[in-house]
């Protein structure tokens, strides 16, 4: 790793080779479950994990210029990408509360703070402590926190989940619980003991 001359290269490889962050490599592909990627999703994902051109070199509606590796488009506020993966991540923790009979609500009105910002969902059950879990799914690109990234895999879901946490922990009378995700796939550190 050492003999890498570009950081986003060494971002990419501690990612990657961090515990659990190519477990979605041996998901069985269900579709029911939402496990299923089409064949696109499947040359991006495997293309970014190894640093591979998935791209042409384009300007982006946003203006930003593109590389071949296309790692823009994991950031890009213009881009659909960002919130359709923080959806999907949304839908599946709520699907599998369901499937295990734990009532919960997406996005539930009543929970709103003074920024009119609310948790991504929340168990109508008291979990511990007597509080119901509020949860919020984030989705980060690990190649925009490079600094830290590039010395410790996940820093930038740790940091994420931190900020997360402390602020649901403010608002809700819940208890907190955050899945952050990067995009290069470390999860944060509470997210895996789970």
């Amino acid at each position: 790793m050492k003999t890498l001359t570009s950081t986003v290269d060494q971002v990419r490889l501690l990612a990657v080779s961090s515990p659990h962050s190519g477990d979605w490599l041996h998901a069985l592909p269900l579709s029911g479950c939402g496990l299923m990627l089409d064949d696109k999703a499947i040359h991006i994902a495997v293309g970014l994990r190894l640093g591979a051109n998935i791209c042409e070199p384009h300007q982006c509606p946003c203006g930003a210029s593109v590389d071949a590796k296309g790692l823009h488009g994991l950031s890009c506020k213009s881009g659909t990408g960002r919130s359709a993966r923080h959806h999907a991540l949304n839908d599946l923790l709520w699907r599998a509360l369901s499937k295990a009979d734990i009532p919960a609500v997406k996005e539930p009105s009543g929970l709103l703070c003074t920024d009119g910002k609310r948790p991504d969902g929340v168990t109508k059950l008291p979990w511990r402590t007597g509080k119901c879990v509020a949860w919020d799914v984030t989705v980060i690109d690990t190649s925009s926190y490079v600094p830290a990234t590039s010395q410790t895999p996940g820093a930038a879901a740790e940091a994420a989940a931190d900020r997360k946490t402390s602020k649901i922990n403010m608002l809700y009378s819940a208890s907190a619980t955050c899945l952050c995700r990067s995009q290069l796939r470390p999860w944060e550190r509470s997210t895996r003991q789970r």
